[in-house]
């Protein structure tokens, strides 16, 4: 797996990744530790297709109050097809994940997650 980056936009929590790789509104709640643990299943469950090609992938989701993920679809789809593939049999294995934040006000949250492939960390 070559730079996957993944990131809380509001900058909340240190998950080792870059800023806009994960996107959504935490409504002021603290989601560190639960996107630690998120990056770490989804990197666990992406199978990276080999290839020299470069891309990303873009996809929405919903996490309901139980983990569960939703709504997967892809947004902005890479040329290459493995890549598209690979990112949403990621989250599909990662689903369920951990219970959203028990301070979160509602009962699902939309994200936004990109899948990079060989491309630099900028």
């Amino acid at each position: 797996m070559k730079n996957e980056n993944f990131d809380n936009q509001k900058g909340q929590g240190e998950s080792g990744v870059r800023d806009s790789d994960i996107q959504f509104d935490s409504k002021g709640v603290d989601f560190g530790p639960w996107i630690k643990r998120f990056v770490t299943q989804v990197k666990s469950n992406w199978n990276v297709p080999e290839s020299f090609l470069k891309g990303h992938v873009v996809i929405q989701f919903n996490v309901l109050r139980n983990g569960t993920l939703t709504d997967i679809r892809v947004i902005e789809a890479s040329d290459v097809p493995g890549f598209n593939s690979a990112a949403l049999n990621a989250l599909r294995l990662t689903s369920p994940t951990l219970d959203l934040p028990k301070e979160y006000p509602l009962d699902k949250v939309l994200f936004t997650v990109t899948f990079h492939y060989n491309e630099g960390i900028k």
